[in-house]
């Protein structure tokens, strides 16, 4: 019952956050996820590992969720901004990036399956790629650690599930 409760939230869980991302608007989201990113960074941007986003603009795509987050590094630390320009996109499904943000896949497993997807300009895709390599979970708040665990965790389940069963898995 456990594995067939994971296996739908891991199908149906991106549809069904993305419409209340697609409607909260920007001026009530930016300042969530703004606080979100820097207390979850906190400690990186305090060691100076985003300096080298200062003045540019990365976006992270989710398609499964019809989601574009354009971020950029300041004084203040991340921003959010209300555009789609950027000088780097990564590109990659809710799942995928939930245990990649777990510490369960590397990024360049998943940029080596074409599951995570770095354009546009490629000395700065390469310096986040390489922060993702350094952000291990262990540097994460422990309430974020516990989270990403739980969520990396029904991710198996519903894989293992679907194995057994014949079903492709949902990311």
């Amino acid at each position: 019952m456990l594995q067939l409760l994971c296996g739908r939230i891991s199908q149906h869980g991106p549809a069904l956050l993305s419409k209340p991302l697609r409607y909260l608007p920007f001026r009530i989201q930016a300042p969530l996820v703004e606080r979100l990113l820097n207390r979850i960074l906190a400690e990186p941007i305090q060691d100076g590992e985003l300096d080298f986003l200062r003045g540019r603009r990365l976006q992270v795509w989710v398609p499964d969720l019809h989601y574009r987050l354009t971020l950029s590094f300041g004084d203040g630390g991340l921003f959010q901004l209300d555009d789609d320009d950027a000088d780097v996109v990564i590109r990659g499904d809710l799942n995928d990036l939930i245990r990649l943000s777990a510490g369960k896949w590397d990024p360049d497993t998943l940029f080596f399956q074409r599951r995570l997807l770095i354009t546009g300009d490629t000395e700065l895709g390469l310096e986040c790629k390489n922060l993702l390599d350094r952000l291990e979970p262990g540097r994460q708040p422990l309430w974020l650690q516990r989270l990403l665990a739980v969520l990396a965790g029904m991710l198996t389940r519903a894989e293992q599930s679907a194995t057994n069963s014949g079903e492709r898995p949902a990311g």
